[in-house]
This record gives structure tokens, sequence and C-alpha cells, in this order.
């Protein structure tokens, strides 16, 4: 399959801090590639970059063929653009704002006009079009953003966590768009939203510091670990000194703790009886399970172990 975004070696730096460090990617055409990381890691200025808002100090790359550093304009009118924070213009209505966007992409004002039409219908926003920005609730914002970004129809879509903070539906709506119409655009989005990543994303990368530490689809990113690296464990009482316990078990990697159930990430080849053998008579139940996207990513990006 053709790739619409190739990004090589992409350095990007603020003073000494690199944003991003050495960043290799490449997004299939009519994919959805989710982007994870940690505050900080980086996620944001890779769309940015990707969408030309931003100039790597270092590197290159090609968006549906264009060179992302001598083709800014050709390439910025094939991107749709939901950035985390809400910027429309003020003194506009939410209609005069997509109008706007519309004519800014040439888009005939017949057809501008039903494509706003059908979207704001589908998004259930009707009755807020002849608002301004400010007199609408945060959810109508999002879901305005995200129809600006599609309006001109671009074959890349970038969205920067596009349902973070939403209810449930507006959630589902904009989830089921992007599933339905995913051949119409190349997207990569940015999420913290686990579950979802692992619902809609056909690929992921993990970044940790600017660096690409994981990327695969979630079947490759699983196969990475191993069966019994994770064991579920609930004692019918803890201990303070099962912290001791396990801090000193070089057979554990690392754990969580809530209430009485620990979770437990072991080397692969750790049999689940090494481990239940340390608190004896107090285990309730021990499961081994593969590792879910949640785990990979704790592990890739070595989110520390908590005691709760």
């Amino acid at each position: 399959m053709a790739v619409s975004i190739t990004l090589r070696n992409i350095i990007k730096k603020y003073g000494d801090k690199a944003a991003l460090n050495n960043v290799t990617l490449g997004v299939e055409k009519g994919h959805i590639h989710a982007v994870i990381g940690t505050t900080g890691s980086g996620k944001s200025t890779l769309l940015r970059v990707i969408a030309t808002l931003c100039v790597p100090s270092l590197g290159s790359g090609y968006i549906n063929g264009l060179n992302l550093g001598a083709r800014q304009n050709q390439i910025r009118h094939q991107i749709g653009y939901m950035s985390q924070d809400s910027r429309f213009e003020e003194s506009l209505t939410l209609l005069e704002n997509l109008n706007l966007h519309g004519k800014l992409h040439g888009i005939a004002q017949a057809d501008l006009l039903n494509r706003i039409s059908g979207f704001v219908k589908r998004f259930k926003i009707i009755e807020e079009l002849h608002s301004f920005p400010s007199e609408v609730s945060f959810g109508t914002r999002r879901k305005m953003e995200f129809i600006r970004a599609v309006l001109h129809n671009p074959s890349i879509l970038l969205l920067d966590e596009p349902t973070a903070s939403l209810d449930l539906e507006c959630k589902d709506l904009i989830e089921t768009f992007l599933r339905e119409q995913k051949l119409r655009f190349t997207t990569v989005f940015v999420s913290s939203n686990i579950d979802q990543v692992e619902r809609i994303a056909d690929r992921i990368s993990i970044l940790d510091d600017g660096r690409v530490v994981a990327d695969g689809t979630l079947k490759e990113l699983k196969e990475i670990e191993q069966e019994n690296r994770i064991l579920d464990l609930t004692l019918s009482e803890t201990h303070e000194r099962d912290f001791n316990i396990l801090d000193a078990s070089p057979l554990v990697d690392s754990y969580t703790v809530q209430g009485n159930h620990y979770e437990i990430i072991t080397e692969a080849d750790v049999a689940p009886e090494s481990i239940t053998s340390l608190f004896h008579e107090r285990v309730v139940q021990a499961t081994p399970r593969l590792p879910t996207l949640a785990d990979i990513f704790k592990r890739m990006v070595k989110v520390e172990s908590t005691h709760e």
C-alpha cells in the first residue's frame, strides 16, 4: 500500500532540549495511526511537524510525495488539523467560522453549504450554528474543531486529543466517523485514551522523551511481550513488608498495587508459582495474562511503579 507520510530522522530542538529526537515514521494511505506517550514526549510537536507548522531542526519528510521543507503551501491544503486548543475567530459565529474556512480552501459556496449542513446534522449542533464561540459548550467547540478539520476534504487528517474531556456521545460520534470514513483520509491522532487507541488504530507509535520506542500494529506490539509476563495477584490481606518482598525479588521487574490486588510484571520465563510462593497462604487468586496496550505502554515509557 502507498505511504502518505514519511519522516526520516526528524530532530526538533527548542534551545538545548530535543522535543523530537531522531524520529522516523511511515503512515500508509487510508490508515489510522495513533501516537501515544506521556506529557512532554513530543506527540503534539510531531503533529505540528507533519502539518508544516513546526520546522524540523534536522531530518527530512514527505507528505503525499511533497517535500516537507520545500512544498509547505501545497501540503497545508491537503491537511486537516485539529489542535488541543479551540481556535476560532471569536467575533464570528460558528457558521461564519466554517464559511471562512471553506472559502480559504476554495470550496464553491453551494458545495460548502451542503457540506456544512451534512456535518452539523451528523454532529448534532444545528441549534448552535448562529452562536459565537464563547457562547457554546466545550463539547460543541471541539465538535466544531473536528468539522472544520474535515470540511475541505483533506487527504491527511491530524488530530491532537480529539475526544479528550468529551462525553461518551461526543466521543462516539467522532470515533464512528473515523471508522466509517477511514479510507477517505490518512489519519494520525494523538490520544491519552488507551482504550480508544485499541478500538480504532491500525498502527501505533509510542513516544518517550522525543523518541519512537515502539511502533507496530496492536498485535505486533503485544508479540513483543511474552505470556506470563504479567501476573494479576489478589491477597486475602496485605502487609507493609509485601513492598519490601517485591522490591527485593530478582524475579519482579515492576508492580502496581491497588488495595489487596497486585499487578506484577516479571521476566518472560518466570513461573507464576515463583511469585505466589512469596506470599504463601494469603494468595486468593493468581492469574497470568497477556499484556494489554496499557501494560505495554507503561513498560515502554518506564512508568514508575506505584504503591496505592
